[in-house]
């Protein structure tokens, strides 16, 4: 899951609602930056600590193996298995060889 951009949607509609807060109340000029800069920095921390959570939360869920990898057909992979097999039997018999000398 994409998680990059919660921290900053947080933080945007944080400040919105403070914007129109402030700017219903009638307030100075002074005092709408500082209480802007104070939400934007709260609601920044909390975005980031969700944001965090969900990733780990997400990547608990996340299946083991890859989705982008091609499924293989079984019988190739049958067929893999069995000429593995025969080569580590002849390299057995090749290595055994014949006892000369008794």
């Amino acid at each position: 899951m994409n998680t990059k951009p919660i921290p900053i949607i947080i933080t945007l509609a944080a400040a919105f609602i403070s914007c129109v807060i402030s700017i219903i109340q009638r307030v100075e000029l002074s005092v709408f930056v500082s209480r802007l800069l104070i939400v934007v920095i709260i609601f920044l921390f909390m975005g980031t600590v969700i944001k965090m959570i969900l990733d780990y939360a997400f990547r608990e869920l996340e299946p083991a193996e890859s989705l982008d990898e091609e499924p293989q057909d079984i019988s190739s992979v049958l067929a893999e298995d069995e000429i593995e097999e025969e080569d580590q039997m002849n390299s057995e018999d090749v290595a055994s060889g014949p006892e000369e000398g008794l």
